[in-house]
């Protein structure tokens, strides 16, 4: 029975292996146990494809990241917006 054991998991356990094997760090047993729960779960498997779709968005729509000049230049506009409100 306790091979049955280390084979199954619960959902939070599942869902968190599903995210990780998302970004490749899922190790080889863990993706065997998320496959075998997933088999049995509908709703994780709702939520893996989900998350599947979801990573797949993201890495499709090539999404930049401001650089911290461009941050700091936004953070000092949106503080004389502000001002410039309240004295108004």
């Amino acid at each position: 029975m306790s091979k049955f054991k280390s084979i199954f998991v619960d959902c939070s356990k599942a869902g968190n292996c599903c995210d990780k094997a998302q970004y490749n760090e899922a190790s080889l047993p863990e993706k065997v146990k998320m496959l075998v729960h997933l088999a049995l779960c509908k709703p994780c498997r709702k939520y893996s494809n989900k998350n599947t779709k979801l990573t797949k968005l993201i890495k499709d729509c090539d999404l930049k990241t401001c650089t911290e000049e461009e941050k700091q230049a936004w953070k000092e506009k949106i503080k004389q917006e502000i001002a410039l409100k309240d004295r108004g």
